[in-house]
Parts: C-alpha cells; sequence; structure tokens
C-alpha cells in the first residue's frame, strides 16, 4: 500500500521533544509525557507520526527511534481496533521495508512491533470467527 502521508513539521517537532522528555529520569516529566501520549492517541495520525520517526528519521538518536516503535507497539495493542482503515497495513508496510535498519536496537524494535502486530490481527480474526 503506497502511502502520500507527509508530516506537519511543527507536529513532528512536538512530538519528538515529546519523546526526549519521555526519556527523563524525573517522574513529574514522565506523568506530563504520559498525559500527553494519551492526548495525542485521540488524532488519527498520531501513529502516522511514530512510524515516521521509528522509520524515516535515520539522524534521529537510537533510543528517540526505539521509543517511538514501542509507544506505537503499545498503541497497537490498546487501540488496534479503533485504527482508521489503512492504518495498520500501512505501518506494517513501512516496518517490512525497514526491517534491515543498521541498528541493531531499531531492528529489535521493528521484529517486536511487527510481531504485535500479527498476534493482533490473529485475536480480530479470531474473535471474529467466533462470534
Amino acid at each position: 500500500m503506497e502511502c502520500q502521508w507527509k508530516p506537519d513539521e511543527q507536529g513532528l517537532q512536538q512530538i519528538l521533544q515529546l519523546l526526549k522528555e519521555s526519556q527523563s529520569p524525573d517522574t513529574s516529566t514522565q506523568r506530563s509525557v504520559q498525559q500527553k501520549l494519551e492526548q495525542l492517541n485521540q488524532y488519527p495520525d498520531f501513529n502516522n507520526y511514530l512510524i515516521f520517526v521509528l522509520t524515516k528519521l535515520k539522524t534521529e538518536d537510537e533510543p528517540t527511534r526505539s521509543l517511538s516503535g514501542l509507544i506505537l507497539k503499545n498503541n497497537v495493542k490498546s487501540h488496534y481496533q479503533n485504527f482508521p482503515n489503512g492504518v495498520s497495513d500501512f505501518i506494517k508496510n513501512e516496518c517490512l521495508q525497514n526491517i534491515g535498519d543498521s541498528s541493531p536496537l531499531i531492528r529489535a524494535t521493528f521484529l517486536l512491533f511487527y510481531l504485535t502486530c500479527q498476534m493482533m490481527d490473529v485475536a480480530d480474526s479470531l474473535s471474529k470467527t467466533v462470534v
């Protein structure tokens, strides 16, 4: 599935800042970041920003890129059934296209994320069959 989605630069910078803040050891900062992440989950293209950071921003530091993938994985586990049409296919395709990343940490993040998507697909299929 070819997608022409492009991030809004201001939105991208805000998300990058949030990802960096989330790495702070300060619990107050972490709580604030968690609240902001929960708010961002209300926006349909938030997951597109996360996959963009993970797959396209190769000049960003590895922890920030990996964290975007882990947040995306958690979003899949929590909100997969609410993803707009095509989003899950888009993000899985982006992962597969970038599975050969030079960073072992990023490759592991891709694998973890992709397997989570596959498990959610199986669970979704089973729930439709049982009902």
